[in-house]
C-alpha cells in the first residue's frame, strides 16, 4: 500500500480535486444506468457540470511554453490563475442554475414561465450568455478551434438571418429568443446529444476505461499477433485484429491508435512495410474499431435516440458491414505485403495462440456479457453496468486464484483488497478524464443543433440535397460524403454525425423511397461517412497521430489512409441499394456479402496495382469494373432487367479470369507462389 499513499502524496492539491470530481462523476453516471435516470433537464444538466468543472480543471487557457506550469490555473503569481478561478466559478452558476431551479426552466414553478413569450430576466439573459461562450471555450481546449467557430457560426446565422443570401436566409432570432431557446428549453443546449452522453456514452467509455486498466488492450494485441504473425505482412494483419478488438471497446480511432499503434507500426516498418503504408493501416484498421459491434463508437448510442430503434437491432445489422470493411482493409494489406516481397514472420518470432488465450481468456468475456444482456431486450444502460460488473469480478477472480496459488498471509490478501479498490476507483477517475472531449463536443453541438431548429436550416438543407441531386439518390449519397467531408474537417465523429443526421437523413429518405430505404439505413450511411475524417486530408488527426509514430510524412500517410479505408465509401451505398442490412432475408444476404468479399478482392488489386505481379493501368480499369459488377444491385437496362446474381457472376468470372491469367503468368517466371 505504501506505493498508493506515495502516489497520493505526490499529488498536488489541484490534482486532488480533479481526481474527486472525477470519480464523482463516473459514480453519478452508474447510478444515472442504474436507477433509469432523473428529470432530463436535472441530469443532464448535472451531466455536464461535472464535464465542464473538469475541463476547465484539467485543461489550461493556453499551451503551456517549456518552463512555464502546465496546470489548468498556472503560478498563483500569472493572470492566468485569476481567469480560471473565474472561469471555473461562472461553470458551477451557470450550469448550476438549472440544477438547481430545474421547475423555473420547465415552466411548471408558480410563476408558470411560457417559453419565447415570457421575459427572461437578467440573471437568466446573463447566466445563458455565460454558458454558451464557456461552451465555446471548453471546446477550444479539449478539441481544436474549429469546432468553436463552427458553433460561433450558428449562433451568428441565428441572429443575422435577413443578411444571408438564397436559401440561407431567414427572418433572424433576437437576442433575447436565442438564449431562450439555447438555454431555457431542451431545443438547444440540453438536447438529445447531451442526453445520450449522460446515458451511454460516459458508461461505455468507464467500460472501456475497466478493461484497459485491466490489460485488455495488450492482451488484444498479443492475441492478435499471435495469430496473424504467421502469415504474409502479419504484423499488418495483426495490426487489423487487434484495432477490431481494441476498437469495440474505446469507439476512439486516435487512443485506439495510440494503444495498439505504438506496438503494431514498429513491427510493420521492422518487417518491411513503408512507415506511410504502416500509418495508413493502422488508422483505416483503428476507424473501423467504431463501427465494431458489441461496442461501437459513440455516433451507435446517438443513432439509438434519433430513430428509436433498440441498440441490439443496430448491432445485429452492423455485424456483416463491419466484417466486409474489415476485410477490405484485410485485403489491401496482403496485396501491399506480395507487392513489398514481405514474408510471414518465423515461428520463433511469433508466441503460440494458445498460450496467450490460456493466460488471458477471460477478456473475452465482458464483451459477451455485454451481447448477451442485449439479446435479452435488457435497456443499453443495464448492459453497460453489467460489462462493467464482469471486468470487477473477473479482476477480483484472478487476484483470488493468485492468492491461493501462492498461499498467501492475511495480510497480502488485506493488501489486494486495498490495490483491488484503489484500481476501481482510479478507472473510475480515469474513464471520466476520457469522456472529457466527447462532453465539450455534445455542448457545441446542441448549440448547433438548436440554431439549426430555431432558423429551420435543417428543413432547407434537405431541400437543398433533393435539389443539387436532381431526383437521384446515388447523387444524394455523394453530396452527404461531400458535407461530411467539410464537417470532418472541424467536427469530431460523433459532431458531425449529430448534424448530419438532423440535416440529410430527411434528404436520403425522400430520395430513397422507390428503393425502399429504411430510417436505420439512411442513419447508418451518415453514420459511416462521419467516420471518414479520420482519414481524409488535408485534416484527419487520427492519420497524422499514426504518422507520428511511424516517423512518417504526415500528408502521405493520410492520402495512404484515404486509399486503404476504400471499405468506409462504399459500404454506404450497399446500406441504400443491396440487402446487407436486411437479415430476415438470408440468401439475398449472403448472396450481397460474397458478392461484396470478392469485389473488395478486385477493388483492393485495383487500387494497390499488385496481384501476382504488377498491374498496368488499363488492367486496373478492369479489375474496377469487375469489382464495380459485383457490388452493383439488380437493374434494368433499355427495357432488359438484370439481376443481381447475374452481374455478380459476371463481375466474378473476370475477376477470376484475371486471376488465373495472372497466377500462370506469375508461375511462368519459375517464381513461388
Amino acid at each position: 500500500m505504501e506505493d498508493i499513499w506515495e502516489n497520493l502524496r505526490k499529488r498536488s492539491p489541484l490534482e486532488h480535486v480533479i481526481f474527486f470530481v472525477a470519480v464523482l462523476m463516473s459514480i453519478f453516471h452508474v447510478q444515472v444506468a442504474y436507477s433509469g435516470g432523473y428529470e432530463p433537464i436535472f441530469q443532464r444538466a448535472l451531466s455536464y457540470l461535472f464535464g465542464m468543472t473538469l475541463i476547465f480543471l484539467v485543461f489550461p487557457i493556453r499551451k503551456s511554453k517549456e518552463g512555464e506550469s502546465d496546470s489548468a490555473f498556472g503560478r498563483t503569481t500569472s493572470p492566468f490563475f485569476y481567469i480560471s478561478i473565474a472561469l471555473l466559478v461562472l461553470v458551477i452558476l451557470s450550469i448550476g442554475y438549472p440544477i438547481l431551479f430545474t421547475e423555473y426552466f420547465l415552466g411548471t414553478d408558480e410563476l408558470e414561465r411560457i417559453y419565447y413569450v415570457t421575459p427572461l430576466t437578467f440573471l437568466d439573459m446573463f447566466l445563458g450568455t455565460t454558458v454558451l461562450l464557456l461552451t465555446l471555450e471548453a471546446a477550444r481546449r479539449t478539441i481544436n478551434n474549429a469546432l468553436p467557430l463552427i458553433g460561433l457560426f450558428f449562433l451568428v446565422y441565428s441572429y443575422f438571418g435577413p443578411y444571408f443570401p438564397w436559401w440561407f436566409g431567414h427572418k433572424g432570432a433576437s437576442f433575447m429568443h436565442i438564449i431562450d431557446h439555447q438555454y431555457m428549453t431542451y431545443d438547444g443546449l440540453w438536447t438529445a446529444p447531451l442526453s445520450v452522453f449522460s446515458v451511454y456514452i460516459f458508461l461505455f467509455i468507464l467500460f472501456g476505461a475497466f478493461l484497459d486498466r485491466m490489460g485488455a488492450a495488450t492482451f488484444y494485441v498479443e492475441l492478435s499477433t499471435a495469430a496473424a504473425g504467421r502469415l504474409r505482412g502479419g504484423p499488418a494483419k495483426s495490426a487489423i485484429f487487434a484495432s477490431a478488438m481494441t476498437g469495440t471497446i474505446m469507439g476512439s480511432a486516435n487512443a485506439n491508435i495510440v494503444t495498439t499503434g505504438s506496438f503494431t507500426i514498429p513491427m510493420m516498418k521492422k518487417t518491411g512495410f513503408k512507415p506511410e503504408i504502416a500509418a495508413a493501416i493502422e488508422t483505416a484498421a483503428s476507424t473501423g474499431g467504431q463501427i465494431m459491434p458489441p461496442v461501437m463508437g459513440a455516433s451507435a448510442f446517438l443513432i439509438v435516440e434519433f430513430t428509436g430503434i433498440s441498440y441490439w437491432e443496430i448491432v445485429k445489422v452492423s455485424i456483416l458491414p463491419a466484417i466486409l470493411y474489415f476485410y477490405s482493409v484485410y485485403a489491401v494489406v496482403h496485396l501491399e505485403a506480395r507487392k513489398a516481397g514481405l514474408v510471414p514472420l518465423s515461428k520463433d518470432q511469433v508466441e503460440p495462440v494458445w498460450p496467450i488465450l490460456k493466460k488471458g481468456w477471460y477478456f473475452l468475456l465482458p464483451p459477451i456479457v455485454i451481447i448477451a444482456v442485449l439479446m435479452t431486450g435488457r435497456p443499453v444502460p443495464y448492459a453497460g453496468l453489467a460489462g462493467i460488473l464482469c471486468v470487477i469480478l473477473l479482476a477480483g477472480l484472478k487476484g483470488a486464484a493468485q492468492l491461493i496459488r501462492t498461499k498467501a498471509s492475511i495480510e497480502q490478501i488485506f493488501r489486494t483488497i486495498i490495490y483491488g479498490l484503489w484500481n476501481i476507483v482510479e478507472a473510475m477517475a480515469q474513464g471520466a478524464r476520457q469522456s472529457l472531449a466527447i462532453c465539450a463536443a455534445v455542448g457545441v453541438v446542441g448549440i448547433i443543433i438548436g440554431a439549426l431548429f430555431q432558423t429551420g436550416l435543417g428543413l432547407k438543407f434537405s431541400e437543398i440535397v433533393t435539389a443539387l441531386s436532381y431526383g437521384y439518390l446515388f447523387a444524394g449519397i455523394i453530396l452527404v460524403g461531400i458535407a461530411s467531408f467539410v464537417l470532418g474537417m472541424g467536427l469530431p465523429t460523433s459532431a458531425a454525425y449529430i448534424v448530419l443526421s438532423v440535416v440529410a437523413v430527411p434528404a436520403l429518405l425522400d430520395l430513397g423511397e422507390s428503393y425502399g430505404m429504411t430510417l436505420l439505413a439512411a442513419h447508418l450511411i451518415v453514420f459511416w461517412y462521419s467516420l471518414d475524417s479520420c482519414f481524409t486530408p488535408p485534416v484527419c488527426v487520427p492519420a497524422y497521430t499514426a504518422a507520428g509514430i511511424a516517423d512518417a510524412n504526415p500528408s502521405k500517410a493520410a492520402w495512404a489512409s484515404f486509399r486503404t479505408a476504400k471499405g468506409m465509401y462504399v459500404i454506404p451505398f450497399m446500406f441504400a441499394y443491396t440487402p446487407i442490412l436486411l437479415i430476415s432475408e438470408p440468401i439475398p444476404l449472403l448472396e450481397t456479402f460474397t458478392a461484396a468479399m470478392f469485389g473488395f478482392t478486385s477493388l483492393a488489386a485495383a487500387i494497390v496495382g499488385h496481384m501476382y505481379l504488377k498491374l498496368k493501368v488499363a488492367e486496373r480499369f478492369f479489375l474496377a469494373f469487375a469489382a464495380a459488377l459485383m457490388f452493383w444491385p439488380a437493374m434494368t437496362i433499355f427495357g432488359i432487367y438484370l439481376p443481381s446474381i447475374g452481374l455478380h457472376l459476371a463481375g466474378l468470372l473476370l475477376l477470376g479470369s484475371f486471376f488465373l491469367y495472372q497466377r500462370n503468368a506469375f508461375l511462368r517466371l519459375n517464381r513461388p507462389v
